[in-house]
């Protein structure tokens, strides 16, 4: 095998693991501000670094605080230089009642908010449906 396939190889997979855990991290960070993932554009400038979510207020912080702090955290973690990662935010209008993913987020806080199960569920349905699905499961 030659050096140049597995060094391809292993960049996809660095890749992959990096798109993963900053995922997974963001998930977690942005769960109440319905994170729905997001896009890695990388320049040889900066990684830029754009947000789904469905509430961008809760995203930004106030004066922009928490998406300070992300930035932050994001390139003390994977050792990026002064500005060498940016995050944006990008606003989940139109396609937010067609993501599986802030639909299962809205469900999971109806449910602990102590909304009966089937209520919540028919509100999900509902909004797809609203939203332009053709159907919903």
């Amino acid at each position: 095998m030659s050096k140049s396939i597995l060094n391809k190889k292993k960049k996809f997979v660095k890749d992959g693991v990096f798109h993963a855990e900053v995922h997974s991290f963001l998930g977690r960070a942005l769960a109440s501000a319905g994170y729905a993932g997001i896009e890695v554009k990388v320049t040889p400038v900066k990684t830029v670094i754009e947000i789904k979510a469905s509430k961008i207020q809760d995203v930004v912080g106030v004066d922009g605080r928490k998406i300070k702090e992300l930035t932050a955290l994001i390139q003390k973690r994977f050792k990026y230089p002064k500005d060498g990662v940016e995050l944006l935010v990008r606003k989940m209008n139109d396609t937010k009642a067609l993501s599986a993913q802030i639909q299962a987020e809205a469900c999971k806080f109806k449910l602990m908010s102590g909304a009966p199960v089937r209520m919540a569920a028919n509100t999900i349905i509902r909004n797809a449906k609203a939203g332009g699905a053709i159907g919903c499961e």
